[in-house]
């Protein structure tokens, strides 16, 4: 059920909400000015603008993560310049899209232009129709989300992310545990208002000694269905999400640490469409049940004799399921147990050194995986559209950032070879067909900085994004990588005492350019050519702070002015917020505007790239920790998403948003 009460009333409510957990005001006989405030203290923004590297990065902190409560991990996303979501809401039916990459909306889970990342270990399914994503994982997992846009940085994970890579850390106990402290346990419990949905968390944080250190994770969110801004239920909206995480680190001896992660997500989704992007799309029914699994071990060694050796080894896993089961028709297309499993072991190590006067800090290391898919259908064969088979791969990588005075530069290197090999279970393609493919891919960032505050940078990348097995039965596809170049231009400002005494402003403008040829990905398209500007600003003064970002990109194919479908449209956000009580209490309210997009080429209304409108959407948000009293530690968040319930479809959306939506969360550490 959405909310429906005023804004004026949750104002009000949200502000005194401070007042019940602080007793001390009521026991002041003479308070000042300065005692309901509390003193001033010129800090951070919401999200600070990445002004030192000359990659298009966007870093979530912790803080962040919290303060937007999402109940996606996909939401996590929507606020990065350049990032669309398609979707959203649900976990399977939602996407993401950067600079015009990373899923064929609505249609595909992914196109191998986008990497994600969870703790090292590289996530996605393939080109599954229309059954799902690759962000089913359960937001409160993670601790750090960070998103490059356009190559830039990623040859350390993948030849092919040329729309860019998105990179997730998950919580550890050292995160939950203060000087001194042994044990900890935090409980957080959730609600909001669109869809009735419950959340609660636990976690339990344990280090006995100064070698041992243990977390376990545990948590259930559950959601009906939603309804948008006009108060239409969106079909099949609801899902289910348990999750788990245990993680154990153990000290060997002061330079050899051993660390094993093991998570788990899962969604279960009875009688529900095929279409997990769009109910309305397909008439079949089925009950869809996805399961993600991903752990790791790994050993550190970082001697403290020297900066030139800090290697880590890692053994990692991944098992990803989509299994289909339809009683409304017999296809091997509704009928089917996907999976994607992963075993890869890695060899990495970070030197810091000095050569003459150039400073160095340099990454190099090999990754050799097997990658396996099955898409075992009910008369025992793969799904004609998802053929089984297994890809055996190594890569070599390597990066130097090399600084000298003001001028940084930064080379990469990725070599990576494949074999795919068909397994015995397809019915087109003859057992053990094989095919080889290799690519030598890299970049180079300059970084120079003109002043203290100013500087200016740049990029070129090459990629190449190497045939998968959903190619092996196409015969032109399968011998074609797809190829790609990038260059980014731009400069960034990082100053102090700007517009007064005290204040501070980050800004960092990125314009882009990416050609790719060989297209494989997209029906009729040969090459794409797009084009774009990124802009992120911080400011903070003892009054407010302030971020604001915005992204423009234009998108053409086969070198003629037909527009490239899948380029986002125009669209800008604006935070303000102010902090309280000793930094305690933090106000905030964001605003999203998107400019209405008719650059594409489709006509069927309501599909995800057809002509969108414009919308304007607002957050407001309330986050407080009270530090001394009977509710010293707890943490208080209450959020009005959408607050002027706006009716609205963003463009590469299959459905229409959500409408208003009032989050409330309250935790505790113990």
């Amino acid at each position: 059920m959405t909310a429906s009460f005023g804004l004026r009333a949750w104002l009000v409510a949200s502000v005194s909400l401070p007042a019940l957990a602080h007793p001390a005001f009521a026991q002041d006989t003479n308070p000042t000015f300065g005692d309901y405030i509390g003193t001033i203290f010129l800090g951070e923004s919401r999200r600070g603008v990445a002004t030192a590297t000359a990659a298009a990065t966007t870093e979530l902190s912790q803080e962040e993560l919290d303060a937007r409560q999402a109940s996606t991990l996909a939401q996590y996303l929507d606020t990065v310049p350049g990032v669309t979501l398609v979707n959203g809401s649900t976990p399977q039916g939602s996407a993401i899209n950067i600079r015009g990459f990373g899923s064929v909306a609505g249609t595909y889970g992914a196109d191998g232009k986008v990497s994600v990342v969870i703790d090292g270990v590289s996530k996605g399914q393939e080109e599954i129709y229309r059954t799902g994503g690759l962000l089913t994982m359960e937001p409160e997992l993670f601790k750090q989300v960070s998103v490059t846009r356009g190559p830039a940085e990623s040859f350390r994970f993948s030849a092919g992310a040329i729309g860019g890579t998105v990179e997730a850390v998950t919580k550890d106990a050292a995160d939950f545990l203060e000087d001194g402290d042994t044990f900890a346990f935090r409980q957080k419990f959730g609600y909001e208002s669109n869809g009735d949905g419950l959340l609660s968390t636990s976690i339990l944080a344990w280090a006995p000694d100064e070698k041992l250190d243990v977390l376990a994770f545990y948590g259930y969110r559950d959601v009906g269905n939603r309804t948008d801004g006009d108060g239409t239920e969106q079909a099949d909206s609801a899902f289910a999400l348990p999750s788990s995480l245990f993680k154990v680190g153990y000290a060997l001896s002061d330079a050899l640490k051993l660390t094993a992660s093991y998570s788990y997500t899962e969604n279960d989704e009875q009688d529900v469409s095929y279409d997990a992007y769009s109910a309305a799309a397909f008439w079949a029914r089925v009950d869809r049940y996805t399961k993600d699994t991903t752990a790791y071990v790994a050993l550190d060694y970082t001697p403290s004799h020297t900066d030139m050796i800090n290697v880590t080894a890692k053994l990692s896993y991944s098992d990803e399921q989509i299994d289909l089961d339809s009683e409304s028709v017999a296809s091997t297309i509704y009928t089917a147990d996907h999976e994607t499993t992963r075993l890869a072991f890695t060899l990495e190590n970070q030197a810091e050194f000095v050569t003459g006067a150039v400073g160095h800090s340099a990454t190099t290391g090999i990754e050799i995986g097997r990658r396996t898919r099955s898409s075992i259908a009910y008369d025992g064969l793969n799904a004609a559209s998802a053929p089984g088979g297994t890809d055996e791969y190594i890569a070599i990588y390597a990066a130097d950032k090399m600084e000298v005075g003001d001028l940084t530069l930064t080379p990469q290197l990725r070599y990576e070879h494949q074999t795919l090999t068909a397994d015995e279970n397809n019915a087109a393609i003859a057992e053990g067909t094989t095919y080889e493919a290799s690519a030598l891919v890299g970049a180079l960032s300059a970084r120079y900085a003109i002043s203290d505050s100013f500087a200016v940078f740049g990029t070129a990348a090459y990629n190449e994004n190497l045939p998968i097995l959903d190619d092996l039965a196409n015969a032109t596809y399968i011998e074609q990588p797809e190829k790609g170049r990038t260059y980014e231009i731009g400069f960034s400002y990082d100053g102090s005492d700007v517009f007064g005494a005290g204040d501070a402003l980050r800004a960092k403008l990125t314009g882009f350019q990416t050609d790719i040829w060989d297209v494989t990905t997209y029906s009729g398209v040969d090459t794409v050519d797009l084009s774009g500007i990124e802009l992120e600003l911080s400011y903070v003064t003892a009054a407010f702070y302030a971020d604001f970002n915005a992204s423009k990109t234009r998108g053409t194919v086969n070198g003629t002015d037909d527009y490239f479908n899948y380029a986002p449209a125009d669209r800008a956000q604006l935070t303000l917020g102010k902090r309280f009580l000793n930094e305690t209490l933090d106000l905030s309210i964001e605003a999203t505007h998107a400019w209405a997009n008719d650059r594409t080429t489709t006509t069927t209304e309501g599909s995800a790239t057809s002509a969108s409108d414009a919308y304007t959407t607002y957050t407001v948000a309330a986050g407080y920790t009270p530090d001394h009293g009977w509710a010293e530690g707890m943490e208080f968040r209450v959020a009005l998403e959408n607050a002027f319930d706006e009716t609205y479809r963003p463009y590469l959306s299959t459905v229409n948003a959500s409408g208003r939506n009032l989050k409330l969360t309250l935790s505790k550490t113990f």
